[in-house]
């Protein structure tokens, strides 16, 4: 029986455990023109060598026009140094690190930001192709993988829900429409990646357990290596959780999907402790259990608890 402590392959990728440090934008560590600074590099060098088996890094613009507010991109070979400092001390290690990869200025709740009804086919296209040379910007730095932005309702989760996204050209309509952008950056980012580098989507949960299943199939099917489940649109969605469960919705929701897909999942979400990740693992809800404030708060949690 697995558990948090168990190696797991991925293609030809091998992590040495099952622990994650989920993606957490530290907008206390500013960056300069989309380029990490060094104390957000230090973030995550400080972090590569203390026994966690997959490090995802905050999510970095795929477009130099669109940034977080002082945060990183992965849009240009100027980022490719920084990058692969992180990659050397993490694979020195025996971490792997992923970047997660975003769109800013979409957050479907924010009527301040951007529709993505309103972009034109060729804008869908650019961003498509600015998704693919992001990643391609991380294999070069020798990452192991990438994380696509799928939830928390922003760019990539509101093109694929029904709720947000009434497109009536190819990107919108049925659900393989409204993940057709997803599918196209997939197969993309598959021509050069090779089986010893990643594809992961970070799936917000949908309107319903059965949408959920059949979004993570659908994903499963276009090639995507990993699901990490998080919360999704929409945002106020009720969940029936069993009596006396000890975990969040996002868990539960990442559970229910592992029962029906073939494809590692990472659950996330208050999991707090690694007894509670382990439990998870050993009971097969889920292959990953991912830590967030942990992590943030002390580097040394894994070897502590």
């Amino acid at each position: 029986m697995a558990d948090i402590h168990t190696p797991i392959q991925i293609g030809e990728v091998l992590f040495e455990n099952r622990i994650v440090m989920a993606p957490m934008v530290r907008f206390d560590l500013t960056c300069k023109n989309g380029v990490m600074s060094e104390k957000l590099v230090n973030h995550y060098v400080e972090r590569a060598d203390k026994g966690i088996g997959l490090i995802v890094s905050q999510v970095l613009s795929v477009d130099k026009d669109r940034e977080i507010a002082g945060g990183a991109g992965a849009y240009s070979e100027e980022h490719i140094d920084y990058l692969s400092c992180i990659a050397s001390e993490c694979r020195k290690n025996g971490t792997r690190f992923f970047a997660q990869l975003g769109l800013p200025g979409f957050a479907f709740y924010d009527k301040n930001t951007r529709d993505v009804n309103l972009l034109s086919v060729k804008e869908m296209e650019i961003i498509r192709d600015n998704f693919i040379q992001a990643a391609e910007n991380c294999k070069k730095a020798g990452l192991d993988g990438v994380e696509l932005h799928g939830a928390h309702t922003f760019f990539l989760n509101m093109v694929s829900s029904s709720i947000s996204n009434q497109r009536t050209d190819d990107y919108g309509g049925s659900q393989e429409k409204r993940f057709f952008l997803a599918k196209q950056i997939v197969a993309g980012i598959k021509e050069f990646s090779g089986n010893d580098f990643i594809v992961s989507y970070r799936m917000g949960w949908c309107v319903d357990e059965e949408e959920d299943v059949s979004t993570a199939n659908l994903l499963e099917h276009m090639g995507v290596d990993m699901l990490h489940v998080s919360s999704g649109i929409p945002s106020d969605r009720v969940f029936n959780l069993p009596e006396n469960y000890g975990y969040e919705s996002t868990v539960f929701a990442a559970s229910r999907i592992k029962q029906k897909t073939g494809i590692p999942i990472i659950a996330v979400n208050r999991i707090d402790t690694i007894a509670r990740g382990n439990r998870l693992i050993e009971d097969g809800c889920c292959d990953f259990a991912a830590y967030g404030r942990p992590l943030l708060n002390d580097k040394n949690f894994v070897n502590i608890n």
